[in-house]
């Protein structure tokens, strides 16, 4: 499981690594583009050796992503439950690398060819699609977790019933993907600030109403902990 992780993150640090190194080259002199706001224009320029750093924040970030991702089964208490989701820790690991890859790609192009509103704009509309696409393979998978610290809806009546965690996943699961379909449509519906509300809004939404289920759920569970009957 681990050693398949590991080969995605290669392979997309990699990536990464290759186009930072085409973009370095490929930046005009003068200063770059580093940040857009919400109207899209770029509020925010670096030196082209400046400009290199804000690049290689995303490598870093997969890199860091990855080593906690890897050092995550020797760590949970429920080891055993998370390899027998290995299905879906690696299909979100991947799915993640993939998404990094993309955004990592998206800005060099944008600082190599100095974008301005209309291209930063498009550039978040797919952007916002990706993470919709993220959030349906999230979806796909979460029925079919068992109880971990590292994956799922982690509640403490999620974790302190089987229960409870099966019957929030099978809820919270398909309610993921439909979120992720309306992040996609309100990806190219939607722009700027207005656009990221939205989709944030949905999925924050679910998440919230997972939590929420997972308590109403867990009041009725038979397996739930009660905790010890002294005190010490």
């Amino acid at each position: 499981m681990i050693k398949t992780g590991l080969i995605w993150s290669a392979g997309a640090i990699a990536l990464m690594l290759g186009t930072i190194y085409w973009a370095y080259g490929a930046m005009p002199d003068g200063q770059i583009p580093v940040h857009w706001g919400p109207s899209g224009e770029a509020d925010g320029f670096a030196a082209k050796d400046e400009a290199l750093l804000y690049l290689l924040f995303l490598p870093g970030s997969a890199l860091l992503t990855s080593l906690l991702l890897a050092a995550a089964p020797m760590l949970d208490p429920f080891r055993d439950n998370l390899r027998r989701s290995r299905k879906a820790y690696i299909a979100i690991w991947a799915a993640t690398m993939v998404l990094l890859t993309a955004l990592n790609a998206g800005i060099a192009w944008m600082m190599v060819n100095a974008a301005g509103a209309s291209e930063s704009n498009e550039f978040v509309r797919f952007v916002m699609a990706g993470c919709g696409l993220l959030f349906i393979v999230i979806g796909n998978y979460l029925p079919k977790t068992r109880k971990t610290f590292f994956l799922g809806i982690r509640t403490p009546w999620t974790l302190t019933s089987d229960y409870t965690w099966e019957k929030t996943h099978r809820l919270v699961g398909p309610l993921y993907i439909l979120a992720g379909l309306a992040g996609i449509v309100i990806a190219f519906t939607m722009k700027g600030l207005p656009m990221v509300i939205a989709f944030v809004g949905c999925v924050g939404a679910v998440s919230l109403f997972g939590v929420a289920y997972s308590w109403w759920v867990w009041r009725r569970a038979s397996d739930r902990d009660e905790g010890a009957d002294y005190v010490v």
